[in-house]
């Protein structure tokens, strides 16, 4: 590269990755604080919930890393056209391939990225966030159990607890249990904690009593325990056994499935989907960027650059990625309509390319414009109105 495509390259990757690091960073809050229950009421350490946030990041980092390259685009060469960068370089007859093989460069270097992560890296970090969810379900202290209420976990099975402590230890247990149509079984206990025996996930109760009522016969007893275990595995996936979505299987799996595989007999269309987004995801990154281009890698008038820029590249980018999104359900819902998942970014691509090499600058109807300016123009007065009204 020669001076300017360098001088180019390290603007657009500085402000690409301040832009994707402060996009990470929001998602990445939001994410937590949707999860804010199981930090809250989960039994499991604080360390379990940040193992499962840092679980999210890397699926979080494919879908911010594109948005983070548009952004840099368009702010660099947003900021060139005020400066009349790109005028003199146009004069100068510095050709549009010499001003998009940075930026392409930057690009692609995102787009190695993806293959890594969509293939090897997400399925594992997918996976352990997985095994953290169903753990903590299995112990009922996140999603199940809830202090002072009466909690239906089964047509037959209700639990209540009084208090829940800290280490997974409960105050104030009953357990009424009528799924044996010939016996009623209730359960108090003073404290109890959820723990395991084996392999099997248990509520362990201590100082209790078990009122049993035969319902043939009618037979009342009561037996007095120090402590008694009950199995949860009924709370669990059917079996004890956790259940895997597509999104944590590898890759080899995805190409060759095991035919016993419950979604590999069931939805394989859903596991061909996932394959097929991984096989396209790492396209995105070329694809904003050219988008990038196309609305701000040219020369334009100040007025046109203020409302064009972020307005038009984002709003470009967010269709294409909501037509992946659709592209994808469609082919989960029926497998023969993969090539949608290509169509889309290779189309795009050669578009947008195609916009890009003959110059074509894609803008805002200029009656819009006038209606921007006029807008803007409204607001100014309306703002120096109150300030005046304020000041007498």
């Amino acid at each position: 590269m020669n001076t300017l495509q360098r001088y180019i390259a390290r603007r657009v990757a500085v402000i690409a990755t301040s832009s994707f690091l402060a996009i990470l960073g929001v998602v990445w809050v939001t994410q937590a604080l949707t999860r804010i229950d199981f930090a809250m009421g989960s039994g499991q350490s604080i360390m379990a919930f940040l193992t499962l946030i840092m679980a999210l990041t890397p699926q979080l980092v494919a879908l911010v890393l594109p948005f983070g390259v548009v952004i840099g685009v368009v702010q660099v060469f947003n900021t060139m056209n005020s400066d009349s960068e790109l005028a003199v370089m146009s004069a100068a007859g510095v050709s549009r391939g010499t001003r998009a093989w940075p930026v392409l460069l930057i690009a692609a270097a995102a787009s190695a990225w993806l293959p890594i992560s969509n293939n090897f890296v997400e399925p594992a970090s997918n996976r352990a966030g997985r095994d953290i969810l169903v753990s903590a379900r299995s112990d009922l202290l996140t999603s199940m159990i809830r202090e002072g209420v009466f909690t239906r976990i089964d047509k037959d099975l209700t639990i209540y607890v009084d208090r829940r402590l800290a280490g997974n230890q409960l105050s104030g247990i009953m357990v009424s249990d009528t799924r044996d149509d010939d016996l009623a079984l209730i359960y108090y206990a003073q404290t109890g904690a959820v723990g395991r025996i084996g392999d099997k996930e248990v509520l362990v109760m201590t100082n209790g009593q078990i009122h049993r009522d035969n319902l043939r016969d009618g037979a009342l007893s009561i037996i007095r325990f120090n402590s008694y275990a009950i199995s949860l595995a009924q709370f669990t996936s059917a079996g004890g056994k956790t259940h895997y979505y597509p999104d944590t299987y590898p890759t080899a799996d995805l190409i060759n499935p095991d035919p016993n595989d419950r979604l590999a007999r069931e939805r394989p269309a859903w596991l061909s989907a996932e394959l097929h987004r991984r096989m396209t995801d790492w396209m995105y990154p070329i694809l904003f960027a050219l988008i990038g281009l196309v609305v701000a890698g040219q020369t334009q008038s100040h007025r046109q650059t203020r409302f064009n820029a972020y307005f038009l590249a984002l709003g470009g980018a967010m269709l294409y990625r909501w037509g992946a999104y659709a592209a994808y359900g469609a082919t989960r819902a029926n497998a023969e309509v993969w090539p949608l998942m290509y169509i889309i970014p290779v189309g795009g691509i050669a578009i947008n390319a195609l916009l890009f090499r003959f110059g074509v600058a894609i803008a805002l109807p200029e009656g819009l414009l006038r209606q921007f300016d006029r807008a803007s123009a409204a607001w100014t007065r309306l703002r120096v109105r109150m300030a005046r009204a304020r000041t007498t």
